[in-house]
């Protein structure tokens, strides 16, 4: 089984350097059966999710734009009381955490987008800790793997906009991916 990491931020900017509120992430087998992420009594099944205060992110100088207040203002209700799910965390301790669930070994990290989720953490992490768990060359872009293969069918999380939440769907729709196109591990 190879592990991969599916990385997902809800942020208060668009910006590198924003603002993290949550941070979710799953590490699955992009290779392993669809849909599916893993046995979670199998050690090697983890997921990772917390909550940051936001005041300690504009405290260490991170990014928040009035404009990605008012878009989360527009979303569901559920999505913006998530963002208040206790306990939350320091910046500082969300990163340290992270850290530790990610672990030592290299593994791909993939976000939704080549310039989001994770250049925002890599830079958070270089801006507040000198340097992230993961290496910016092992970054992976799920946005153009799916964009290359739109009639790949994307199934929606029950709560959109949920870092955890987010992850988790966009792995299972990684799966569908890689073996729609057929790659081996």
């Amino acid at each position: 089984m190879s592990l991969e990491v599916m990385l997902d931020l809800e942020t208060m900017s668009t910006n590198s350097n924003a603002s993290i509120v949550s941070i979710g992430a799953v590490k699955f087998d992009p290779r392993g059966k669809i849909g599916e992420l893993g046995d979670p009594s199998n050690p090697e099944y983890k997921h990772f999710y917390c909550t940051v205060e936001l005041a300690t992110c504009i405290d260490a100088g991170l990014h928040v734009a009035g404009s990605t207040i008012d878009w989360w203002l527009s979303q569901e209700q559920a999505a913006r009381a998530a963002l208040n799910h206790d306990p939350r965390y320091s910046i500082e301790k969300a990163l340290g955490e992270f850290w530790i669930w990610f672990g030592a070994e290299t593994l791909p990290t993939w976000g939704n987008g080549a310039d989001f989720d994770c250049v925002i953490l890599h830079n958070a992490y270089e801006k507040l800790h000198g340097m992230a768990p993961f290496k910016f060359r092992h970054h992976r872009c799920y946005r153009t793997i799916k964009s290359l293969f739109p009639d790949v069918p994307y199934v929606k999380p029950t709560l959109a906009h949920h870092a955890l939440s987010d992850a988790e769907a966009q792995a299972v729709h990684l799966q569908k991916l890689f073996n729609f196109i057929n790659v081996k591990g």
